[in-house]
């Protein structure tokens, strides 16, 4: 059994504003050990289900040039990638593999008591539509996948983006919520040892289940985003591949899955 981990940063626990979890803050280094060992839960769990193979995606964007990851402290049995652009997120999946987790996850913009939602670029991007209907990272990352046949399999990161996760891929999605939102930004979370033995143990239940139905519907795929102002918009003016919709939005299409995030 082949498993695809995803990770990202802003659903792991304890974190809940932006410099946690960026590049060059001094806060960073410290959410970078969270986040690999939540990941590392996730790597032991798969392989306690017995997994052959396990590949984890350094997903998260901000760290610029930097990993998120501390790869060295990372499960050894793991094989590890970093993205080269949106366009080309998930470098190494294929029909080999048979589960697809994501690990680390937040909800889309504008989804209320969550913590850091956004979709994509938190500073520019409004809203992302695809077919009409919004959507934010966990379906998008789940749609790529499933045009491989692979499943989402199991999810972690804070209460609403596990329930967001549930509203796509089903009630009985297996998941670890980390942590809520309050009303003023901040948060309740658990422990990260206590993060990375529920994961852990999510995880390996999780892959022990039958194998569940990949999230997938056939192109063609009309995307629209919208922008918080007019003048990100106007930096795609002149892509051939864009039709301005209003001042704030643009809309592209695709026939693959694959490409619905190539700008």
């Amino acid at each position: 059994m082949k498993v695809y981990i995803m990770t990202d940063m802003e659903g792991i626990s304890l974190a809940y504003y932006w410099e946690q979890v960026k590049g060059g803050e001094p806060f960073y280094p410290r959410y970078q050990k969270i986040l690999t060992m939540e990941t590392n839960a996730a790597i032991e769990g798969a392989f306690m289900a017995g997994a052959s193979e396990v590949v984890v995606n350094d997903g998260h964007g901000g760290g610029g040039r930097e990993y998120n990851l501390i790869w060295e402290d990372l499960d050894q049995r793991a094989i590890i990638e970093k993205p080269d652009s949106a366009a080309n997120i998930m470098p190494s999946l294929n029909v080999s593999f048979e589960a697809f987790l994501l690990v680390g996850y937040h909800a889309m913009s504008g989804t209320p008591m969550s913590v850091m939602p956004h979709t994509q670029n938190s500073k520019k991007w409004q809203s992302f539509r695809l077919n009409d209907r919004e959507c934010g990272e966990l379906s998008q990352m789940a749609l790529i996948a499933g045009e491989f046949g692979v499943p989402v399999a199991y999810v972690s990161g804070d209460r609403a983006a596990v329930a967001e996760a549930k509203t796509f891929f089903g009630d009985d999605l297996p998941a670890t919520i980390v942590k809520e939102a309050h009303a003023n930004g901040r948060i309740t979370s658990l422990n990260p040892r206590e993060s990375a033995r529920r994961i852990r143990r999510d995880v390996e239940k999780a892959l022990k289940q039958p194998k569940r139905k990949p999230y997938y519907f056939p192109g063609p795929y009309r995307m629209e985003i919208e922008f918080k102002s007019k003048e990100y918009a106007d930096e795609l003016n002149g892509n051939p591949k864009m039709t301005r919709v209003n001042d704030t939005t643009v809309a592209f299409t695709s026939e693959r899955a694959s490409n619905i995030l190539e700008l």
